[in-house]
């Protein structure tokens, strides 16, 4: 019988406890969930929740979980994605000779993000940027992933990594814009052309998601015809 918790290696060599991570979907999980981690050999239980599934997030609520984000996850046609009609900014696949300014860009873009990690504050706030600035290295060796750059102005200025879930579906995972070129329309760029490439491969959607409070890339996906497919609950429960 597999336990109801998986053990996050990443996520606890970057912060040196033992982190578990898990998914409630109902009361029954959450009451299974929680007899584990009380008996298990764990520091820190992230979970993930559906909205709808209040009675299971009250739940984890009274076990002593604390609400560290609201994750909303958009689902869309490629069909959607048309190439730009003007060549600026310039993106295009990320090189290994990129990787110091990929890191430079990813440390920049998610110092003080409102994600899960930097919501908690018993989290050090430096490695949880690290950890983004990880996530987004790690993707320039993967064979699934695709690791998109613009160029503005003779430098990087934003990336965009994503990973081919099936031949028919592909998901948006990271994205961050180096602050001097923020607001400029180079998220939208990066956005627009990893569609195009999705649909030129033969994939028919995208996914994409981000915390609730962050509003701008939202707008981004609804204007390329993505709606809203579900939302998740995180919660992180430290073992007193």
């Amino acid at each position: 019988m597999s336990e109801p918790a998986a053990y996050s290696a990443l996520d606890s060599q970057r912060f040196g406890i033992r982190v578990f991570r898990a998914r409630a979907d109902d009361v029954a999980a959450v009451s299974e969930l929680t007899q584990f981690a009380r008996s298990a050999d764990l520091d820190l239980l992230i979970v993930r929740c559906p909205v709808e599934a209040v009675a299971a997030a009250q739940l984890l609520e009274r076990a002593g979980g604390i609400l560290t984000d609201t994750l909303v996850c958009y689902r869309g046609p490629t069909s959607s994605f048309e190439p730009s009609p003007t060549a600026s900014p310039c993106v295009r696949l990320c090189q290994e000779t990129d990787r110091a300014v990929l890191e430079a860009i990813a440390r920049a873009s998610f110092a003080g993000f409102f994600g899960h990690y930097h919501a908690d504050p018993r989290l050090d706030p430096a490695a949880a940027t690290e950890g983004y600035v990880e996530w987004a290295t790690s993707a320039l060796a993967d064979a699934s992933s695709v690791v998109l750059v613009s160029e503005t102005e003779g430098r990087l200025s934003g990336f965009l990594t994503a990973k081919k879930l099936d031949a028919k579906t592909w998901e948006i995972l990271l994205n961050g814009v180096a602050p001097e070129f923020q607001r400029r329309g180079i998220y939208a760029a990066l956005f627009r052309e990893i569609g195009c490439r999705a649909r030129a491969q033969g994939a028919s959607d995208v996914l994409v998601s981000t915390q609730l409070a962050n509003l701008a890339p939202q707008k981004v996906w609804s204007r390329a015809g993505l709606a809203l497919d579900h939302a998740l609950y995180t919660f992180h429960w430290w073992k007193a």
